[in-house]
Formats: structure tokens, C-alpha cells, sequence
């Protein structure tokens, strides 16, 4: 792809001294993911910094001046806009809709604007009336554009077929935002999956063989943000913390080292694949390194579907033991759940929120599936000709070309179903309000806390600071107050309230901090639950496409109706 000749003048070359402002998009409200409301209960206004953005700033020439604005935090403002001499903006799925604002107004007003970040990598032809698409990973090819800057060639699109070598990643850079903006704060320490998941795109993004930054780098970036004032929460924002655990405990060993020389400052949260609990030498060295959450992809507690979808690892052994193997070790689990795969059997709300209940995950995720750009899945279903794109049309024409994007659809809630599902999709609709109806009811989900609670064997060795404990307080003070001020949860906090702080201050703080998160999953749940009406609606009475592979006429059907199974969901749980 090839964009036309510069409509906006820059310097004949980047090594000038410019104002860059570096824009971080918002995100879409209505998702389980924003933990918004978490934040505002201590005082903090979005949930973690753009560490994208920031890692971007540390890659372009430091003779530049930066101005980071977070729109999840602040509007942008016209003096920032006005000062600067080029924009550097983009982000995720979500984020497209603000993305594309910002390059229109730049091209209204005559600004350069570069973007890049997993959605314009996986769709650059969307952002074509960008200056610069700067595709993949930004050590690759933020030096491919500025060589092309220094040649006169600003404008265009950038890629690389490389997988950088993140040894070689700079420190983010932590001064161009307030820490007292966000809940926690995310660090990486490696990029990529070595698994085959069918819908995932991190694979297409950052590959199957996980590269993993030197246990002296890492600990750098903690210095950096310790002597930068921060204390509490850090996020590992790996793909897969455990993708490569040949370099990861080594890596944990230093971390361990430098936490208790330290006094402990920090407490970290992270994501991996379900075979952590396989592993009790790294779950031992997380425990002692105070890692106090993880997020895991789950799927479904199908096993059919697991294996459908190539999530075979979820398999090896009974989801909830393992899920409480983890607990053991002081770990909270958080996880992702989807609905709507080929393999599903009618009824799948039951079993799914018997395995939410049983396994005691409060955080749990539930959304549709969706066929993300360029994953195994999107080109097996343009094969099958079975994806519906953003207006609401079925393709039905594997030729034709095919990108998703995101708004405000009735029938897409949370960007999910773009394609023909195998069963009813109004199905797929009522089961998912079902178990999301059932599972962030108060009594099922203070019921959860509780579980975990008892189970969780924590060794506390974090010790707030100044800062810290006001946040904290803060939060204790906005959960009690609007927990107590809501019938449908009062006595249920009061209830869990004592029994948690009979068990100690370390696992009251747990329970409490838990409990406070109902704030978001009520929210979001009582938002989604109107999506999903408006999705069904909108699905009985006005959508053209078929309601079910079933209805695709045979002539152009290519894929054959599965034949009835007795496989019983939730025979792995």
C-alpha cells in the first residue's frame, strides 16, 4: 500500500528538535475489561497508562519534546493540539473509532499524524488517511519510517517482517504521566504465545516463540519507576507470562532478589496459560515474589470445545483443580470465558455457570466470540463463507475482502458474532444474558469472594506506603459506603465484611478489595444485558443474514452440519 505525496510539510529530517503529543484513544465503556469504576473508588481516573505509547516515546529521537495525553483520563485540550508539530496516536479494536477521529481532525487541521498499534497493524487499509502507518512492533519499524523521513519519504506505510529483539527495548518513559491517574501500572517482560488458539491474533501479531527481556533489563525498568515514586500494583502485560519459562525464572529469581532488597514495594498481576498450576516451582517463585493475580483464558469448561478451538492445554487435567492449585499459592485467578463456538451444545449457560460458581472466579469475563483480523478463525469462516461485516451484511463472496470494525452496533454486542454461528445466534444471545444475569447476581458473586477467600493462601510481605494507604482508604471507604447504600448488596457485604475480617488483615484486604470490583461487574453487566436486548431485537426482526448455518441455502453452504454429539459439557470440570 502507498499513500500520495506529503500533504502536510515536516522538517527535512526527524533529528530536529519537534513537539511531538502522543495520544492515547479511548476505550469503549461497555466491556468487562474497563475497570473504570475500580479506579474512580480510590480516587484515579482509568484503570493503567498507555505503556505502548510510552515505550513508543523511548523509541523516537530523545532530542524531541513529548506531551502524553491519556483521553481515558482527560480531554484533550486545544493548546496541547496546537503545540504540537506531529501526532503519534493508535491502539486496539476498541480504540478505532477515536483513532480515526484523530486522523481526521489532523487532516482538517493540517497536523502530520502517525499511527500504528495492533489494530492498524492488522488493518492498515482502514487508517489510510494517516500520514504514516507504522505497522508491528515499533523497535522494527519506528526506525524504518525516520530513515524514510531522512530520505524525504515521511509518508507512507511501514512494515516489517521482523520480530525485534526486545533485549534491545528502551525503559518506558514513566515522566510523561501521573502515576495518581490509574489504578496500577503495566511493565513488560516478554511478547508472545507459543500456543495455536484458532481465534487468538497475539500469534499473528507477535508470533508462537516468545522473546523474553534480560533479568538485568527488567529489573532496570523497576528501578526506574521506584525511584520515580511509584509503589503498589505493577502489571506484567505479557501475552503469556509463562510462553517461555526457560527465561522467565531466571528472570523471577532477580525479581524475587530485588523485591526483598527493596522491602517490597511492589505487588504484580499478570497473564498465562492454565499449565501455571503445573508448574509448583514457578508458582512458588511467584508466591514469594508477591504476584497476587493472574488472568487466565479458559475458554470454556467444554472439553470438545477446547480441543475445537485448539486450546488442548486447558485439557490435561480438571479446570477447577487447577484453578485451585493456584490458589494455594496466594494467587487470585481472574479469567476469560467465551460463547458462541461451533462445538457448543444448546444449554451451555448451565454448565458455564455451574464452572464459574464451583471454581470461585470472581472476575470472570464472559463475552461472545469474535473473528479478529487475520486469525486461523476469520479465514476459516471467509472459507466458509459465514462472516457478516460491519453493516450487517453476510459475505457470502469468500473472494471479497474483509475487515471488522468497531462501533456501536446493535447486533455485535461487545464486537462479538461477526459471523454465521452454527446454532441460532438469538440463542447465543438469551444464554449469555443468562449466565452473566446468574453469575453477577450479588448473592453468586459475594458467594465466590467468600469461596476464594477461604481458599487463597497469601504471604504478605507488601507494605503500603503514604500514598498508597490514602488510595487504599479511599477505596475501603467508597466500597463500604456504596455497598452499604444499595439494598441488594447491603447485608451480603455486611456478612461477608465480618467473616472475612475474623480471617486477618491479609485476607480481609483481599475480600474487600474483591468485593469493591462488583461496583464495575454490576455496571458493565446491567449495560451489556441492554446491549444484548437491543442484539436480539435487532437479530428477530431486522438482520438479512442467516440466523444459523442451518439456514444458509444449501448451494452455498461449504461447510457440512455437525452431527449430534453426546459428548457432555463440562465432562473436564
Amino acid at each position: 500500500m502507498s499513500i500520495d505525496s506529503p500533504r502536510i510539510q515536516l522538517p527535512a529530517s526527524p533529528d530536529q528538535s519537534l513537539r511531538c503529543l502522543l495520544i492515547q484513544p479511548e476505550f469503549e465503556q461497555t466491556n468487562y475489561w474497563n475497570f473504570v469504576e475500580s479506579a474512580k473508588a480510590i480516587g484515579a481516573k482509568a484503570t493503567a497508562p498507555p505503556l505502548g505509547l510510552m515505550t513508543v516515546a523511548a523509541l523516537l529521537p530523545q532530542s524531541w519534546q513529548f506531551r502524553l495525553v491519556d483521553l481515558n483520563v482527560a480531554p484533550l485540550s486545544d493548546q496541547d493540539w496546537e503545540w504540537a508539530d506531529l501526532i503519534c496516536t493508535g491502539g486496539m479494536l476498541p480504540q478505532q473509532p477515536g483513532i480515526l477521529n484523530l486522523v481526521r481532525r489532523a487532516n482538517s487541521d493540517g497536523k502530520f499524524v502517525a499511527v500504528g498499534g495492533p489494530d492498524p497493524t492488522s488493518q492498515p487499509q482502514i487508517y489510510e488517511q494517516a500520514d504514516a502507518v507504522v505497522m508491528g512492533e515499533g523497535e522494527a519499524t519506528i526506525g524504518m519510517w525516520l530513515d524514510a523521513w531522512r530520505s524525504g519519504n515521511p509518508n507512507g506505510v511501514f512494515e516489517s517482517v521482523t520480530k525485534p529483539d526486545v533485549t534491545k527495548t528502551p525503559p518506558p518513559r514513566f515522566d510523561l504521566i501521573s502515576f495518581d491517574d490509574y489504578l496500577h501500572v503495566g511493565l513488560q517482560t516478554s511478547r508472545g504465545c507459543p500456543y495455536n488458539c484458532e481465534f487468538c491474533d497475539i500469534i499473528e501479531l507477535f508470533g508462537r516463540r516468545p522473546r523474553v527481556k534480560t533479568p538485568q533489563q527488567f529489573i532496570g525498568e523497576l528501578d526506574q519507576l521506584y525511584n520515580a515514586g511509584y509503589r503498589g500494583w505493577v502489571d506484567f502485560t505479557d501475552d503469556n507470562f509463562i510462553g517461555n519459562r526457560k527465561l522467565i525464572k531466571p528472570l523471577l529469581l532477580a525479581l524475587k532478589e530485588w523485591n526483598k532488597s527493596h522491602r517490597y514495594p511492589f505487588v504484580f498481576s499478570t497473564e498465562a496459560s492454565l499449565n501455571l498450576a503445573d508448574d509448583k516451582e514457578l508458582l512458588e517463585l511467584m508466591q514469594e515474589t508477591q504476584f497476587r493475580y493472574v488472568f487466565l483464558g479458559i475458554e470454556s469448561p467444554d472439553e470438545e470445545t477446547l480441543i475445537h478451538t485448539q486450546k488442548k492445554i486447558n485439557t490435561v487435567a480438571p479446570i477447577i483443580d487447577r484453578v485451585r492449585t493456584i490458589y494455594d499459592h496466594g494467587i487470585s485467578v481472574a479469567a476469560g470465558l467465551i460463547i458462541g463456538f461451533d462445538t457448543e451444545k444448546p444449554g451451555t449457560d448451565r454448565p458455564m455457570i455451574r464452572f464459574i460458581q464451583e471454581s470461585g472466579i470472581s472476575l470472570a469475563m464472559v463475552g461472545l466470540l469474535s473473528a479478529l483480523p487475520n486469525t486461523q478463525l476469520t479465514r476459516r469462516l471467509k472459507r466458509e463463507r459465514r462472516l457478516i461485516d460491519a453493516n450487517h451484511q453476510w459475505i457470502d463472496d469468500p473472494n471479497v475482502s474483509y475487515e471488522l470494525r468497531s462501533n456501536e452496533s446493535k447486533d455485535q454486542t461487545a464486537s462479538g458474532l461477526n459471523f454465521v454461528t452454527m446454532r441460532d445466534r438469538v440463542e447465543i444471545y438469551r444464554e449469555l444474558r443468562s449466565i452473566i444475569r446468574a453469575v453477577y447476581a450479588p448473592d453468586a458473586f459475594m458467594a465466590r469472594v467468600m469461596d476464594t477467600t477461604k481458599r487463597m493462601k497469601i504471604r504478605n510481605k507488601h507494605i503500603p506506603n503514604r500514598w498508597e494507604f490514602r488510595r487504599m482508604f479511599r477505596g475501603f471507604r467508597t466500597i463500604a459506603w456504596r455497598m452499604l447504600a444499595d439494598r441488594r448488596t447491603r447485608w451480603l457485604y455486611v456478612k461477608n465484611f465480618l467473616r472475612a475480617a475474623m480471617m486477618g488483615p491479609t485476607k480481609f484486604e483481599y475480600a474487600h478489595t474483591i468485593m469493591g470490583s462488583y461496583l464495575h461487574f454490576d455496571g458493565q453487566t446491567q449495560k451489556i444485558l441492554v446491549a444484548l436486548d437491543q442484539s436480539i431485537e435487532f437479530a428477530e426482526n431486522h438482520a438479512t443474514y442467516p440466523m444459523s448455518v442451518a439456514e444458509i441455502p444449501p448451494e452455498t453452504r461449504t461447510i457440512e452440519l455437525p452431527v449430534s454429539s453426546c459428548t457432555s459439557i463440562g465432562q473436564s470440570l
